[in-house]
């Protein structure tokens, strides 16, 4: 039955039927709105009477606007996922689901990876990695076998994994590569100074926060979140609440050091009254300001997160050991934090801790 709510002296009827896109239209009568509403119920039933699927004429689009909106109270889709899908909409959106052919994945692929970015609607798709493609083809995959069982949408095959075999002889998905990007000394003084003259006009204290992400290894989006209620001044330590973690974020509150100066750090940054978070700035801001800081001054391929892999690779040159790193990277395993840790050569020099030829020949005497 229809859902018929009022709204500034008309009616809206709403139609929600398994396996069909939710319908909505607004009348100046409720008697209006019980009409279109049982009307359009009509049609649907009739519809499946005759062997129609519920979801045979569903498009992505409308797939994606259902994952996104109505399936976030039973999973929600995170940033990460919602920009894919973001992505999927613009380039394949209008597209029939249960026509999906592995040929429509494999031209999406080719004009995320090679540039071709005008999708059918005149939409401009950004370019992006093989590894990006990847990532943003296994949530395709994941839509469709949602929309199957839950709203009737019957492909006889799965386009993405028809797809998988060409697009890896193209070279259009791929795995991520691994950055050795570290910035020099002279990169992060050029760095200091810039923002340094551009203080007295900046919100930011970029200084402090490339020094604290280069003291912690902690992300733009990691600062930005902690909090003066979570300083324990006794060990000198910070919690960070929902640390990433691949399945479970949400309620994954970490604890790590401030090593060295970054408690002295944080203790000098203004305190803002009604404000919890010791760096309350957003995330975005503090990544874009450190971009446009590097291409004015010609700093080529240094991006925030490069930060993280300098302050894990020094960790390493000071001496620490791998679980006291992981203490502070919050890493928790060997294999996802060696892949950021990119030594000099130069800094494995150590002063000997065995005694010389000349003083093991003595004791022998």
């Amino acid at each position: 039955m229809a859902t018929l709510q009022p709204r500034n002296g008309r009616w809206r009827a709403i139609v929600r039927r398994k396996g069909h896109p939710t319908q909505s239209k607004t009348f100046p009568t409720k008697t209006a709105a019980k009409t279109w509403g049982d009307r359009i119920e009509r049609e649907l039933a009739d519809y499946e009477a005759r062997g129609g699927t519920p979801g045979e004429n569903l498009t992505i689009e409308q797939l994606i606007s259902w994952r996104i909106e109505d399936l976030a109270s039973v999973k929600a889709a995170g940033a990460t996922q919602t920009g894919n899908l973001t992505r999927l909409r613009e380039g394949l959106g209008t597209i029939v689901a249960r026509h999906l052919t592995a040929n429509d994945v494999i031209e999406h692929a080719r004009r995320r990876v090679q540039g071709d970015h005008m999708n059918a609607k005149g939409h401009i798709i950004p370019c992006c990695s093989a590894a990006t493609m990847n990532v943003e083809l296994g949530f395709l995959s994941e839509l469709l076998k949602l929309a199957g069982p839950m709203k009737g949408v019957k492909l006889a095959s799965d386009p993405v994994a028809e797809a998988r075999p060409v697009l890896r002889l193209l070279k259009l998905v791929g795995k991520s590569k691994q950055r050795d990007r570290r910035p020099t000394t002279g990169e992060l003084q050029r760095l200091h100074a810039h923002f340094a003259a551009a203080e007295w006009r900046a919100t930011i204290p970029m200084s402090d926060i490339v020094t604290f992400a280069i003291l912690t290894a902690k992300r733009e989006s990691e600062i930005t979140r902690l909090q003066w209620s979570d300083l324990d001044a006794t060990n000198r330590t910070a919690m960070l609440r929902d640390a990433k973690h691949p399945r479970a974020k949400v309620g994954n509150h970490r604890i790590f050091p401030l090593l060295g100066e970054s408690w002295d750090l944080v203790q000098r940054q203004p305190r803002i009254a009604g404000e919890d978070r010791i760096f309350p700035f957003n995330s975005k801001s503090v990544g874009t300001a450190f971009t446009r800081a590097c291409s004015k001054l010609g700093v080529l391929d240094l991006c925030f997160h490069d930060l993280r892999h300098e302050a894990k690779s020094r960790l390493f040159e000071q001496g620490y050991d791998i679980p006291e790193v992981a203490a502070v990277t919050l890493h928790r395993s060997w294999n996802e934090l060696k892949r950021y840790t990119q030594l000099r050569p130069e800094s494995l020099h150590r002063v000997p801790t065995r005694p010389d030829h000349t003083e093991v020949e003595s004791e022998e005497q």
